[in-house]
């Protein structure tokens, strides 16, 4: 983090994960011309929302914001352990790392948030901050919590598709994805 201002990293550097994080990449020589919004987390569709996040930032000149929410798929599943702190702050680093990895392949202009909250409302609050031209989001992960996300109006796409005042796209995982996935569960 830098002294000038503590919610501002590299990529390498570590923090609380309570605390909001703002990783800034750098500057193309080219000063951009719109701003896209991403979600991210560690979910195939997520990683296949990001990759086109890119490629679409790159073909229109656009700033990326990438934002990984804080939620309970990151918290250890006994929370009366006495390391689960630490594999929560654990867990967010490893998003973190993975989003940087993947963000140095494009010249820059991008950022990485890391906060606590609501999804759809915080990629909506840097979506609005930024005049994004879109939101983009991997499709639902599937399984019974995206069952139940839906049934209780939890659902991040849906509740983007009505509340939000710009497009949001939604991205499948690629097959390669799902199977890579499947191999890394097993």
């Amino acid at each position: 983090m830098t002294e000038d201002d503590p919610s501002h990293a590299s990529c390498d550097d570590l923090g609380d994960w309570r605390a909001p994080l703002q990783v800034d990449g750098p500057a193309a020589s080219v000063e951009p011309v719109c701003h896209l919004v991403v979600g991210f987390d560690r979910h195939p569709a997520s990683h296949a929302a990001l990759t086109y996040a890119m490629d679409l930032a790159g073909r229109l000149n656009a700033f990326l914001h990438v934002a990984h929410i804080v939620d309970t798929d990151d918290l250890p599943i006994d929370p009366d352990s006495d390391d689960w702190e630490q594999r929560i702050a654990d867990a967010v680093e490893q998003e973190r790392r993975e989003a940087c990895a993947m963000l140095a392949a494009i010249p820059g202009n991008w950022a990485f948030y890391s906060r606590r909250g609501n999804p759809a409302r915080l990629l909506t609050t840097i979506a609005d901050a930024n005049d994004a031209l879109m939101i983009i989001i991997g499709t639902t992960r599937g399984g019974m919590m995206s069952l139940v996300e839906r049934a209780v109006g939890e659902s991040v796409s849906a509740t983007l598709a009505r509340h939000a005042h710009r497009p949001v796209l939604l991205v499948p995982a690629t097959d390669r994805q799902h199977s890579d996935a499947a191999q890394t569960r097993r």
